[in-house]
């Protein structure tokens, strides 16, 4: 594993450590019991990419990145997140990791509790059961496990359980080499446009994997995803969704920058 995903790592487990002292997994859980949040129900996000033949927008709301620093730190998901469902997303994303993303879990429970019904997909650097009850506790319909972090067995152990949570899992990768993860059940692939290790980004990975993976898999591409053109490309080859932030959070407008980016691919049938 290189530094950079060594110090990822090393980071949540300090992050971890400090949350299951101050709130241990049994309390969690007991609060999630008394909440309810066992039994509500939470939109399907595979559902939702299944629901048309062509590809779906998944408008991710990310204040903060590793490779450009802070975007849009003064971001509001009660802002954001309702115009994202104004102007026709499909699903969002929360990535919820503080310290490289600017997250919390916070914005996840925000989001729903102002009323947003779309699929909301938990984005962290899971390594651990407990972050799957604090996914279940925001409410978040799906959580992405990335493969590069994980073992296998870990990574089948974390999927039987979200599922146990009523929770849908999104499976990343990064190379072909990671294609035995498949056998985690997982609901759907994304497939990482950035190497894990660098800010190096090239489309390609998408488009070469598409080729490997299973036809019934439903396929999501994330990351240098600037274009309608791009998007047409990725959907040309059997993805159904496309996870899509930084253009959105730079912009003054976020909503208005995803609306017009969906009137610009309409043509390839994007529906909304």
């Amino acid at each position: 594993m290189k530094d950079i995903l060594e110090a990822i790592v090393a980071n949540k487990q300090k992050e971890l450590e400090q949350w299951k002292q101050y709130v241990p997994l049994k309390q969690l859980y007991g609060i999630i019991e008394y909440e309810g949040a066992m039994k509500r129900e939470v939109p399907s996000l595979k559902a939702a990419l299944s629901g048309f033949s062509t590809i779906g927008l998944i408008a991710e709301f990310v204040r903060k990145t590793p490779a450009l620093g802070w975007i849009n730190k003064d971001a509001k998901i009660r802002n954001v997140g309702a115009d994202y469902a104004r102007y026709g997303a499909t699903a969002i994303s929360i990535p919820t990791d503080f310290t490289y993303f600017g997250g919390y879990d916070e914005f996840v429970q925000e989001a729903r509790e102002i009323g947003i019904t779309l699929p909301l997909l938990y984005k962290n650097y899971i390594i651990d059961e407990y972050q799957l009850f604090q996914a279940k506790h925001a409410g978040a319909s799906a959580v992405m496990l990335t493969a590069v972090l994980l073992e296998l067995e870990q990574c089948n152990s974390l999927v039987s359980l979200a599922h146990q949570l009523g929770m849908e899992v999104a499976l990343e990768l990064h190379t072909a080499e990671e294609l035995d993860y498949l056998a985690c059940n997982a609901d759907m692939v994304v497939v990482n446009n950035r190497k894990a290790c660098s800010f190096e980004m090239d489309i390609n990975r998408s488009l070469e994997l598409a080729k490997l993976l299973p036809a019934s898999m439903l396929k999501i591409s994330e990351g240098g995803i600037d274009t309608p053109e791009t998007a047409k490309q990725l959907a040309a080859v059997g993805y159904q969704g496309v996870i899509i932030g930084e253009p959105f959070m730079q912009a003054e407008n976020p909503g208005l920058a995803l609306g017009e980016f969906i009137k610009e691919i309409k043509g390839i049938g994007l529906n909304i």
